[in-house]
């Protein structure tokens, strides 16, 4: 630091008409003149974006609570960095407060009575309209076959999707980003996504058909829900009317697993982790929970069955963590299905297929591992590719930035607290280039003087 930037390097005079004018370098006279604000020790984030993604330019913070408006003359801080926000916390930014994942529930329930306030509205309609004579569908008369039908399917998978508008929806009222739950960049990342899908498709293929042909020679598949007989996977037994099938499963069963993944492992693991201070807990418990509901919402099912479930949703969230978004999981997603749904109608197995309550434990086992292995090289494929895996912060660009420089470089000079010296520091390149980058984290702006009030 040079000396120029400090008041005692001035020689003091006792000759007004010989003092050095405030423009330049301020004397004693003109410090004693001027009214000076008090320094204060900067607190760190206090002037930090309301939301990711926004550099606030209103009112100022002080060192008070958030939110609250500064006084005359009371310094403020600067944009200071805070912790790196990874995908579970990602809700959990310098905005944050007790309330917000209320406003979380709040939507979820909103999205509920919506819901239900549709199937009520539907039953009054059916009433009206067997009054009147007409022949509509009857919800309780449904069976097991309807389900199956092309029909039944697109009703199923698309009630699934509604998943994704939920989770946009409530991660909105919390954070007012809803893209926060799509990926930590607040958006879908789509070449991951599509490659994520086709390294999905790679592994599974092989590997699925793979282990089911060697669990069927040995003898350990079970009867019910295996897709292809004992005598191997040819030929092909489709069911009838498989094309219809067939394109409601292209068509809506990437949106049916998307939906899961956005419910599961977008919106219920980002609002657990809201609520967790701690890194680890933050990411082990919104994916045990999460897991196990997932596991829990397919129904009756045997240990196995439950076991391979409950392992693929643990897995899941091992790449939402590693890839900052839901990009791969809902590719693995949709791979899986995709292929389970494609074998189950080849075969004439779909009501088997999508009424399943029991596996083999070898066809568990199987299922496990092919999970296991597909999700290792998406990790290795991921990690390649290195995706953001924590919000970004904020850049303050323009003028603010320039404020920013230079009231960092003047942090660190003994003469802070004096305008014009802060304004020389900020103005020569040479003490700018002296300062320590370490001082710009924790900075001081005064507040510049309002209308009839002294510089």
């Amino acid at each position: 630091m040079t000396d120029a930037m400090t008041p005692d390097a001035v020689p003091p005079t006792t000759d007004p008409a010989a003092a050095v004018p405030p423009e330049t370098l301020p004397s004693e006279t003109a410090q004693s003149s001027t009214p000076q604000p008090m320094p204060q020790s900067p607190t760190p984030g206090a002037a930090a974006s309301s939301f990711p993604g926004e550099v606030r330019s209103g009112a100022l913070e002080g060192p008070g609570e958030p939110g609250e408006p500064v006084g005359p003359g009371a310094p403020v801080v600067a944009a200071a960095a805070s912790a790196p926000r990874e995908y579970p916390q990602a809700l959990r930014g310098p905005w944050f407060r007790w309330w917000r994942p209320l406003l979380g529930l709040v939507a979820i329930a909103a999205c509920l009575v919506v819901f239900f306030g549709a199937m009520l509205l539907y039953l009054l309609v059916l009433v009206v309209g067997q009054l009147a004579g007409l022949d509509l569908p009857d919800p309780s008369s449904l069976t097991d076959a309807w389900f199956v039908s092309p029909s039944g399917l697109l009703v199923t998978n698309l009630a699934l999707a509604l998943g994704i508008p939920v989770a946009l929806v409530a991660t909105w009222a919390q954070a007012r980003r809803g893209g926060l739950v799509s990926s930590v960049l607040g958006r879908v990342r789509w070449r991951l996504l599509l490659g994520g899908l086709g390294v999905s498709l790679l592994l599974l293929v092989p590997l699925t058909l793979g282990s089911s042909i060697l669990v069927s020679r040995l003898g350990l598949a079970a009867d019910a829900g295996s897709g292809a007989d004992d005598s191997g996977l040819w030929p092909l037994t489709p069911a009838a009317g498989w094309v219809a099938l067939a394109l409601v499963i292209l068509l809506t069963t990437p949106l049916q697993a998307a939906g899961e993944e956005y419910f599961f492992r977008g919106w219920m693991s980002q609002w657990i982790g809201s609520l967790l201070r701690w890194r680890w807990l933050a990411l082990i418990v919104p994916a045990v929970v999460s897991a196990v509901l997932f596991a829990m919402a397919h129904g009756a099912q045997s240990p196995w069955l439950f076991a391979d479930r409950l392992v693929f949703g643990l897995v899941a969230s091992l790449l939402v963590w590693r890839t900052g978004g839901l990009e791969i999981a809902v590719a693995l997603h949709a791979a899986n299905n995709l292929l389970a749904f494609g074998l189950a109608i080849a075969y004439d197995g779909l009501a088997d297929s999508l009424l399943i309550t029991e596996v083999a434990p070898a066809e568990g086992a199987a299922s496990i591992s092919t999970t296991l292995i597909t999700t290792a090289v998406l990790l290795w494929w991921a990690h390649r590719r290195r995706p953001a895996v924590a919000v970004p912060e904020p850049a303050v660009t323009g003028p603010a930035a320039t404020a920013l420089a230079a009231t960092a470089l003047a942090a660190t000079a003994p003469a802070a607290t004096n305008p014009a010296a802060t304004a020389l520091a900020a103005s020569d390149p040479v003490v700018g280039t002296a300062s320590d980058p370490a001082s710009m984290e924790k900075t001081v702006v005064e507040r510049e003087p309002a209308k009839g009030e002294t510089a």
